[in-house]
């Protein structure tokens, strides 16, 4: 996959950027990935595979030794990106500090709630473990920060529902637990009830069982029956039952692409 804006530079070995599964092959298309993607692009974005493709791919050597010797002078810093975006003039003046302003805007967010962003970012984008690492990283920080219980609450929701994309509904439950621990939210009583949907197997805690009334499951099941519905209407799941009208042959061979597709993404996804 590759994004394709412009015009196209002479580049031989496109970048590959694996957090969005896409390669540049232009410096339109890295301004782009910068601009779009700042959560993204603020830790260990700019680095040696970088300049080496701003370097002998893109052919912008100036840039590439501005870079270099800022980083041997000075280390890591978002100026170096501005320094791009500037460089490349793809974005205009006011574009550029409008992202200058957003950067500053992450920069000044408090320890917890900018490594949050990320996590939050890195879930919209279905890299769920790498979510998950960095919420963690939250939750250890707090033995020494005391996050309020509120903060917790939403960081251990936000683990069980990357565990549950992931279908470890086990991990997800436990997180939700734990989210409760935290705050206690009828909302987490309706996800681990959801869990035990998706999963019969599944085992709630006896303190939940009296929370979960026939009101509030038969409510909760139709829920579960809406988002199953939905669900079906998708892209994958259309694109499945096309494939099962076809020949045997067909068949076989497209469902040998698809589920090689879906290994790859999930393989992705932790």
């Amino acid at each position: 996959m590759s994004l394709l804006l412009c015009r196209q530079e002479p580049v031989e070995t496109p970048y590959y950027v694996e957090a969005l599964g896409i390669h540049l092959y232009s410096s339109q298309e890295l301004c782009y990935v910068i601009y779009h993607h700042p959560l993204l692009v603020m830790e260990d974005f700019v680095d040696d595979r970088l300049i080496g493709f701003l370097r002998s791919e893109l052919r912008m050597p100036f840039l590439a030794e501005r870079i270099e010797k800022w980083l041997e002078s000075r280390g890591a810093s978002d100026e170096l990106l501005f320094l791009i975006l500037q460089d490349c003039a793809y974005y205009s003046p006011n574009e550029q500090a409008l992202f200058r302003q957003k950067v500053t805007a992450y920069r000044k967010l408090p320890e917890e709630e900018y490594e949050k962003a990320r996590a939050d970012y890195f879930y919209r984008i279905r890299l769920y473990g790498k979510a998950i690492s960095v919420y963690e990283r939250i939750l250890e920080a707090d033995r020494e920060k005391k996050l309020s219980g509120s903060f917790r609450a939403k960081i251990w929701n936000n683990i069980a529902s990357c565990y549950t994309k992931l279908f470890c509904y086990q991990k997800a439950m436990h997180a939700y637990d734990c989210a409760w621990d935290a705050e206690e939210s009828e909302e987490f009583i309706k996800r681990m009830y959801l869990l035990t949907v998706m999963e019969p197997m599944l085992e709630v805690k006896e303190k939940y069982l009296s929370m979960m009334t026939e009101d509030k499951r038969e409510e909760w099941d139709q829920l579960a029956e809406a988002a199953a519905a939905e669900s079906e209407q998708e892209e994958p799941v259309r694109r499945m039952e096309k494939l099962f009208q076809k020949d045997p042959i067909k068949r076989m061979a497209g469902a040998g692409d698809v589920l090689n597709r879906w290994k790859v993404e999930y393989r992705r996804m932790i």
